[in-house]
């Protein structure tokens, strides 16, 4: 089975469980597919780094894979899809999703990796369904009205996934769960702040509106340098308060047992704290500007991780 040249843009063919393009492919192959498939997006925090067990990051690449798999058939400006045909990809992972435990084996990497996934860590359903609900608000985007609609956004988008690394590990409890969504609200939350420029050329702002509604803002002139004061101060309570996501969640490091993931997760922060800096020296060039990690940063995230 030889997929070197596979457009992931092409994915028609990953909806199929049993694919003819994938047909006989190896369990082995799967995974690689997936690593491949991770690699080739940008993230502002580490994904299945060296720090993880080499026997588990497979797991961790077959989970991210589906997840960007879904997100980017709901969100990518890439896939000419209309919304009802978003949705009606969306509806056929579910679906895939939930017929898996019928098939003794599938001809699709996606989901060949993640059954095997699944079963070998006794992963639940349910996390995997909150993530493509997540999706699904995607295509049918509405503004936050308030900040509680952000998180609850984010316990669909995010959350979920911290949730499935903890599992992997035998770290979930009803202590860990609770710092790990605080961590990935935050990463959620300093992925809005850093894609405002990008979202707002899609008439998206993640910003609630009763916020912009206390500064007087508009999305229609938040453009406007009349309004850059305001805007530059909006944006500094908002990214003040998604620090504070960070500095609780950070609490998760000392109640974990394996000292790999320890320093995972303490680079995962690390990582959101330091994009959270860029955008804070950024002010409101962030409406005009994406600011990303270099390899610098993710150099001195990684020694400090440690430290």
């Amino acid at each position: 089975m030889k997929f070197a040249n596979f457009h992931f843009e092409n994915f028609f063919a990953l909806l199929d469980l049993n694919s003819k393009i994938f047909e006989n492919i190896s369990l082995w192959d799967s995974y690689k597919f997936c690593k491949k498939m991770a690699k080739k997006h940008y993230e502002n925090f580490p994904v299945a780094s060296f720090l993880i067990p080499k026997e588990d990051r497979r797991f961790i690449y077959s989970i991210y894979t589906f997840a960007r798999f879904a997100d980017d058939i709901a969100d990518s400006l890439a896939l000419p899809l209309t919304k009802s045909e978003r949705m009606d990809a969306l509806e056929t992972i579910e679906k895939n999703l939930l017929a898996l435990h019928n098939y003794s084996a599938v001809s699709n990497p996606i989901f060949y990796a993640l059954k095997d996934t699944i079963e070998k860590k006794e992963l639940p359903l349910e996390p995997f369904l909150r993530l493509l609900n997540a999706f699904k608000m995607d295509v049918n985007f509405s503004q936050p009205q308030n900040w509680s609609d952000l998180e609850y956004y984010c316990s669909f988008s995010a959350n979920p996934i911290g949730e499935l690394v903890l599992r992997i590990f035998n770290e979930y409890n009803d202590r860990t769960i609770v710092f790990s969504n605080q961590i990935c609200t935050g990463l959620q939350l300093v992925n809005f702040w850093q894609d405002l420029s990008l979202d707002l050329k899609r008439d998206r702002i993640y910003i609630p509106q009763n916020l912009l509604d206390r500064f007087n803002l508009e999305i229609s002139s938040i453009f406007d340098l009349s309004n850059r004061i305001k805007v530059e101060i909006c944006l500094k309570e908002i990214l003040e308060k998604t620090r504070e996501y960070f500095i609780d969640g950070w609490k998760l490091v000392w109640l974990l047992k394996n000292s790999r993931l320890r320093i995972e997760i303490n680079a995962t922060v690390l990582a959101g704290i330091r994009i959270l800096g860029k955008e804070e020296k950024s002010g409101a060039n962030l409406l005009f500007k994406r600011p990303k990690l270099n390899f610098f940063d993710f150099i001195i995230i990684f020694v400090n991780s440690f430290i």
